[in-house]
């Protein structure tokens, strides 16, 4: 096929970009000039599940990048691993050198590929479905609840949020998806291209959670995925993870509220890669749906769930205490 007809045929698709960034894949590569194809995760991915796609079928992804080279006019094609996974690089490092595909183990800098397309691998995954006959309107998706993890998943178009969720869901508080979250209202929403799960994970959160306290410890596991070269990043984050501490231990001022919807505001559009631009949609998403609970830790000095220590009176006892000092720590 010339490179013109493998275009038609992508764009017959309707296939969407996976992941952070949402846009038809070949908008994608509306570009002048294309030096390089790289496939990868999102930068702001923590959890690496969608790696799975990979190790069960890396053919797949690779022979996607070759189709999508094909249609950019270029012979230059990189897959990008996140630190640590030289394992399955290695296990793929002999397959990808024949097909002429060069793999990194380090984070992305985008600001060094103006002059690629970047992909998700997932959108690698899907391109190369679709000239195999195989692509169905179907999402990547594994559901996360208790700190347990499910296998990942293809779930079609049109499925409900609720239909994926075992047991009762009386007891669910919030539900995020991807990076963004939301009340336990969306669990009557269906599964659409418009749905973008950024890192194939739907998190369910029970009311015994603070959400501040959850806003703090994803920002801080968020802080870790940073390059540090874009200041709103680095310096948003940061600032966000602090105030939602300080929050948490009962330190806050009436004014966090207003300085979180800011900095969280500026972030996406201050910067450049997943990181910065997806990092303060959890924080933005409790502020939305979880107003109160601000309310309640800033003016009233209370966690609704129970869970921050700060706001609690802690004491022993004396008809219970045997003098183990079990407690002392």
């Amino acid at each position: 096929m010339s490179p013109t007809e493998v275009i038609e045929k992508i764009s017959s698709s309707g296939l969407r970009e996976y992941g952070a960034y949402n846009d038809p894949v070949t908008k994608v590569w509306e570009k002048d000039k294309v030096n390089k194809v790289i496939a990868a995760l999102n930068n702001n991915d923590t959890d690496k599940i969608l790696l799975d796609i990979l190790r069960k079928d890396s053919d797949k992804v690779l022979n996607g990048m070759i189709i999508t080279a094909t249609a950019l006019g270029t012979q230059e094609m990189e897959l990008y691993l996140p630190e640590g996974e030289e394992d399955l690089k290695n296990s793929i490092e002999e397959r990808a050198k024949e097909l002429g595909i060069t793999i990194c183990c380090s984070f992305l800098d985008v600001r060094k590929e103006k002059d690629s397309v970047i992909h998700h691998i997932e959108t690698m995954a899907a391109v190369s479905d679709i000239f195999n006959g195989e692509y169905k309107k179907e999402i990547y998706i594994a559901i996360k609840k208790d700190d347990n993890l499910s296998e990942l998943k293809k779930v079609p178009f049109g499925t409900k949020i609720s239909d994926l969720i075992d047991g009762d869901t009386d007891n669910i508080k919030a539900v995020v998806i991807g990076t963004m979250v939301y009340d336990k209202s969306v669990l009557d929403m269906a599964i659409d291209e418009d749905l973008s799960v950024h890192n194939g994970i739907i998190t369910i959160i029970t009311k015994d959670t603070c959400m501040i306290q959850e806003a703090y410890k994803r920002t801080y596991e968020i802080i870790k995925q940073g390059c540090g070269k874009c200041t709103f990043c680095r310096e948003g984050l940061l600032q966000l993870n602090t105030m939602e501490k300080e929050i948490t231990e009962g330190k806050s001022k009436p004014e966090f509220v207003q300085m979180l919807t800011e900095i969280g505001e500026a972030m996406p559009i201050s910067t450049l890669c997943s990181v910065g631009q997806t990092g303060s949609d959890f924080v933005l998403g409790t502020l939305k749906y979880f107003d109160s609970e601000y309310v309640e830790h800033i003016k009233k000095k209370n966690c609704p769930a129970g869970a921050c220590t700060s706001f609690m009176n802690i004491y022993i006892d004396p008809h219970a205490c045997t003098g183990c000092e079990e407690c002392a720590d």
